[in-house]
């Protein structure tokens, strides 16, 4: 007599290496992800230069040293527009409403 696998067994060891491999993917995609966003943290998407932040009118607002960028996080421009009143901001104004309106 022969000690045979049965058909389950296949089965069930096939699932387990299956899930095996996924879960090894998902974690080397996850760490991958880690490392790309550490290594793009707090740089200027323009030039790739260590972004410094400054405050303006109590907004905290990242600027390139190099290419001289401005960069604003998510409700930041609007934050500006609300503190600013005439000259170059309406400037600005019109800019984003010409980019609201795209």
């Amino acid at each position: 007599m022969t000690d045979k696998p049965s058909r389950k067994e296949d089965e069930y060891f096939a699932k387990q290496s299956s899930d095996l491999i996924k879960a090894g993917r998902e974690r080397a995609q996850r760490e991958s992800l880690q490392v790309s966003r550490r290594a793009h943290y707090m740089k200027c998407p323009k030039c790739g230069a260590d972004l410094v932040t400054e405050e303006y009118h109590g907004i905290q607002v990242d600027n390139c040293p190099e290419c001289k960028g401005m960069w604003l996080d998510a409700g930041e421009a609007e934050d500006l527009l609300r503190r600013e009143g005439a000259g170059v901001i309406n400037i600005f104004k019109s800019i984003m409403r010409g980019v609201g309106s795209s």
